[in-house]
């Protein structure tokens, strides 16, 4: 989907202060799925909530929504290690990890804590998401995955024969 130069430049001030700290830049350290890092990965989940949002006219808080669907990853670890205890069943423990991450460093709000803490829904069937923007979010997250999974993924070279 293409932007505009408005909706790129309310999406860049939503996240300013957000997406430009120290903690935030350690997600581009940690690989989400195939060679994107937790960082873009989130970016790409924020903006396709923000685009979804504008393209339907759904009317969600923009600001809630977006700066949600930044920090719905923000676990700050890798989660192909599996000997890490954090890695173990990190499709269902992760949200709360990243949403106790994110209560640390930024205010906030319900609807921020209900985005990150439902973004995994229906894996996390007992946190399903109870607003509009946490719907979206969970949405566009399914949407980015996929693409980033079946189109992003590393090269591998195998010898000849095999």
């Amino acid at each position: 989907m293409d932007w505009t130069l408005d909706e790129r430049t309310q999406f860049e001030t939503i996240l300013r202060g957000w997406a430009d700290t120290k903690e935030a830049l350690q997600m581009k350290s940690f690989l989400q799925h195939g060679q994107i890092s937790t960082y873009d990965h989130c970016v790409c989940v924020a903006r396709m909530s923000f685009l979804l949002n504008r393209r339907f006219a759904l009317g969600a808080d923009e600001e809630s929504m977006v700066r949600g669907a930044f920090l719905h990853d923000f676990y700050l670890y890798d989660w192909h290690d599996c000997t890490q205890r954090a890695g173990r069943w990190h499709g269902f423990r992760h949200p709360a990890i990243a949403l106790a991450n994110a209560e640390r460093l930024y205010p906030l709000n319900a609807k921020e804590r209900d985005i990150i803490r439902s973004h995994m829904w229906p894996l996390t069937f007992l946190h399903w998401p109870h607003s509009r923007e946490a719907l979206l979010v969970c949405l566009a997250d399914k949407i980015c995955s996929t693409r980033e999974t079946l189109l992003c993924r590393r090269v591998t070279v195998r010898p000849a024969g095999f």
